[in-house]
């Protein structure tokens, strides 16, 4: 049952990104493989007047929180600050990407209160890293002394996604997790 649930979001999550690979053909004209990657390496076109629309990462962060309307709508948590980095303009050209889909009048919205953003971190307390010892059924790899299995986690209107590891003598964490605001009001028009 639960490998079967598992394979339902993987096949729901496939669909989304086709989907929004269909969307994004249709706006900004198709590529030539109908590839993500392909759009994502395209410049932008609506908002090239946002050069510096995220701030630089500051020494030892490692997520960054995503609103959009005065509503937290994705969290990204990487393991270490250089695993944010690596991946830090890559998120943000994925954001300004999607922003390119909506309309004009929702791009201009205010910004996300404080108060709002904590209440949406906060409520990855609550998200906690099984023991290792479901072995491949739970998705466990080994990789040497390192061990790692996916996260996946559904709490209210938040819904995750990532890879917890562990290595000997050391307690499970996450070395990366996607965690978005599923009741978002974007969530409907993306």
């Amino acid at each position: 049952m639960g490998v079967q649930r598992r394979q339902h979001r993987c096949d729901n999550r496939q669909g989304r990104i086709w989907e929004r690979v269909s969307r994004l053909d249709a706006a900004r004209g198709a590529s030539a493989t109908s590839s993500l990657v392909e759009h994502l390496d395209r410049p932008t076109t609506r908002c090239e007047s946002w050069p510096n629309i995220a701030p630089t990462p500051v020494d030892g962060q490692r997520g960054v929180l995503i609103g959009l309307g005065t509503q937290p709508l994705l969290l990204e948590i990487f393991g270490t600050h250089t695993m944010l980095l690596r991946h830090f303009q890559q998120l943000v050209n994925s954001v300004l990407l999607d922003l390119e889909l909506l309309p004009d009048h929702v791009r201009v919205s205010r910004a996300l209160p404080g108060q709002r953003a904590g209440d949406f971190a906060s409520a990855l307390r609550e998200l906690t890293l099984e023991t290792f010892d479901g072995g491949p059924l739970a998705g466990v790899r080994s990789h040497g002394t390192l061990r790692s299995r996916p996260l996946n986690a559904l709490r209210g209107g938040l819904e995750g996604a990532g890879t917890a590891v562990e290595l000997p003598q050391r307690q499970p964490e996450v070395a990366h997790l996607t965690v978005w605001n599923v009741k978002h009001p974007f969530m409907e028009m993306a």
